[in-house]
This record gives structure tokens, sequence and C-alpha cells, in this order.
């Protein structure tokens, strides 16, 4: 019984340590994560950008960020496969050309 007691302790102090943790990191980063905007620069990665991205959107999954965009570098990689690939997994993703991207950064600039 007294086993159970100290279990029962441990966990509850664990979840009252890792409430605290959450609140404080929700009021500390709060003005970062509206402000921020994530734009990832690609060259000669096609078959790893979609893992990357992967990553990377579960690492901001309590960020409330809505789009992440990629400009690819490389004029052969394939654009419309890497943004369905990044769709399929419920990506919300902008796959951008050289192009696209360039003209995308000159009006974030402004």
């Amino acid at each position: 019984m007294f086993v159970l007691q100290v279990i029962g302790y441990v966990i509850f102090v664990y979840g009252l340590l890792s409430l605290v943790q959450d609140i404080g990191e929700e009021i500390t980063y709060q003005k970062i994560y509206h402000h921020m905007k994530i734009v990832i620069f690609a060259k000669e990665v096609e078959e790893h950008i979609e893992q990357f991205v992967l990553e990377l959107y579960n690492m901001k999954r309590r960020n409330p960020l809505q789009t992440m965009i990629v400009v690819d570098l490389e004029k052969e990689d394939n654009l419309t496969e890497i943004q369905k690939r990044l769709q399929n997994n419920k990506l919300n993703v902008e796959v951008l050309d050289q192009k696209e991207g360039k003209k995308y950064i000159e009006n974030l600039m402004l």
C-alpha cells in the first residue's frame, strides 16, 4: 500500500511540475510565436525534404502558424510531387520554385 502511495505522489508532483512548465512556456513565448514565419530554402533534397518538414512541423505543433514555405532552389526537383507528398501528410506547406520564392521574399521585405 505504501509503495502505491509513493508512486501516486511522484506522478502527482511530476504532473504539477509539467503543468507549471507549460504555463511558463506559454507566457514566455506567446509573443514570439505570433510574429514568426518559417521559410525553408532547399536545394537537391527532393527525397528528404518531406521528412525534414514533418519533423519541423512536429516541433512547432503548439505554434499557431498556419503555413510553412519551402523555396526550392534546384530547377530539376519535381515541385508538384513534393507538394502532393506534403499535403498527403496533412501539412499546410507551400512549395515555391526559385522565381516564386524570390518574389515571396521581396514581398516580405516591404
